[in-house]
């Protein structure tokens, strides 16, 4: 789709599709702010205006994803070269940094971190650690549980505690409160 004729027009589509919201494309396109609001969204209506808002997000989305095959590409290449020119000037410790980074951009290996945890119920295959946190987990849950419960209940409303009008803050310690 060639360019729209109204560079307004135009100029609000390329805004969209550079993530501006509809209302502030179309103060950037030169149109006034007071109508920005009722008018960007109705512009966007309009079936040529959302097909090349369409068109140009699409663009850009290509671009997006070439520079970013680039730029992998570029980054794998080179850890190659610095792999292999350090392990041919023996340099053994910078060799293994490259080939660890290359083995984790390509999948190769797993962090223990990432292992999914798979229980199958018996609490005396836990480990220590394990059973604490779940007993924490546990724990949480009730207390949320009973919040939530006391909240329901009414109980859990907020109470707030009025001092009378006959006590006075000016009154002496250890008398009580004088009768009117």
């Amino acid at each position: 789709m060639a360019p729209l004729r109204n560079p307004k027009h135009e100029r609000f589509c390329q805004c969209l599709a550079d993530g501006l919201t509809p209302a502030r494309a179309y103060v950037a396109a030169g149109y006034g702010e007071k109508t920005a609001y009722t008018c960007g969204p109705r512009l966007l209506k309009r079936s040529e205006v959302r097909a090349r808002v369409s068109e140009l997000q699409q663009t850009v989305a290509r671009a997006a994803v070439t520079r970013a095959a680039i730029n992998r590409e570029f980054v794998l290449s080179e850890l190659m070269d610095n792999a292999l020119k350090a392990k041919q000037n023996k340099e053994w410790s910078a060799s293994n940094r490259a080939l660890e980074l290359l083995g984790k951009e390509l999948g190769l290996f797993v962090s223990r971190s990432e292992h999914n945890f798979l229980w199958s119920g018996d609490l005396t295959k836990l480990t220590d650690e394990q059973f604490d946190a779940i007993l924490q987990q546990l724990e949480k849950r009730i207390e949320e549980a009973e919040r939530q419960e006391a909240l329901a209940a009414g109980v859990g409303s907020a109470v707030i505690d009025i001092e009378p009008a006959s006590v006075r803050s000016d009154h002496e310690p250890g008398r009580g409160v004088e009768a009117s």
